[in-house]
């Protein structure tokens, strides 16, 4: 852990108080150039709707299925996006893309109410025996630069304080810190400086709500 994380996990135990980054990527900070070298036994997935999930090898359904945080038909028929890297018949790295106003759980539940422009990456997630391989920041890259061709002009995603390295992770790639969320371990939300000046709204729902996902 470095000195920065142990300050910050040092913070929370002292005054119950966790801080959330949110980050920001534009759509004029890509340079739409080749998203993982162009290797052939590389396979990128996009899924809108449930047939497209449904058309998917059971194996790499289930592996899927296994870290988007909620049933992965609810989230495609909810609106939302699920984004997929495959390799070798494999799926090595995915993440959800969700649009609107929806709910997470980190820091607390939470619901989140982005622009019409903008969506926002969350559950990224590469299998253990595949990190350190760039499989994660490839298809952040080609899920990112998809949307922008859609016409997309905003990127959000939420990053844990104490999460150096996926912070890191975000700012190498082009991402930039666009507010911070405050809240308390005990469930209050404290502040969100930064947020309302880029219309990203965040409110907190009462204790009865379902949360329905997390960030990265």
């Amino acid at each position: 852990m470095t000195f920065e994380a142990s300050a910050l996990w040092l913070l929370k135990r002292l005054t119950g108080l966790q801080v959330h980054w949110l980050y920001e990527l534009r759509a004029a900070a890509t340079d739409g150039g080749s998203p993982h070298g162009g290797a052939p036994e590389v396979c990128y997935h996009q899924f809108r709707d449930v047939a497209g999930f449904d058309g998917l090898p059971e194996d790499q359904a289930r592996s899927i299925a296994g870290h988007t945080g909620r049933s992965p038909r609810r989230l495609l028929r909810e609106g939302g996006r699920i984004h997929a890297l495959e390799a070798g018949g494999r799926i090595v790295s995915q993440l959800n893309v969700q649009f609107g106003a929806f709910d997470v759980s980190t820091p607390i539940p939470l619901r989140f109410s982005l622009p019409a422009e903008a969506f926002f990456v969350s559950f990224l997630y590469t299998p253990e025996s595949e990190r350190g391989r760039g499989h994660a920041q490839a298809l952040v890259r080609h899920a990112c630069e998809t949307l922008f061709r859609e016409g997309y002009g905003r990127a959000y995603c939420h990053v844990r304080s104490t999460n150096i390295a996926s912070r890191r992770a975000f700012r190498r790639a082009g991402w930039r810190p666009a507010g911070i969320i405050v809240a308390t371990t005990s469930g209050r939300l404290v502040a969100t400086p930064g947020t309302r000046r880029r219309g990203f709204g965040v409110t907190r729902l009462k204790p009865a709500a379902e949360p329905s996902g997390s960030g990265p």
